[in-house]
């Protein structure tokens, strides 16, 4: 399952810049693993940008890390 990153504006719309990013599947992008509905226009990032500084919506990071699996070799201790 692949995953992008849209955006959440605040009240001031996307010239108000990003008040926060949620994780998306790719089968469903106008759908966030939060719940939140996202607007068609929103910001699309790739999901490698997730974990970079981004303002992230914590639930959607936490969904993610249960649907992202874990590569072998890619923790320091396995």
């Amino acid at each position: 399952m692949t995953h992008k990153l849209r955006a959440e504006y605040g009240p001031q719309g996307a010239v108000g810049g990003v008040k926060s990013w949620h994780v998306v599947r790719d089968k469903d992008p106008s759908t966030a693993l939060c719940g939140r509905t996202m607007p068609d226009d929103a910001e699309t990032r790739p999901e490698q940008d997730w974990g970079t500084g981004l303002r992230c919506c914590q639930q959607c990071g936490s969904l993610y890390l249960h649907e992202t699996p874990h590569l072998q070799g890619s923790h320091p201790y396995s």
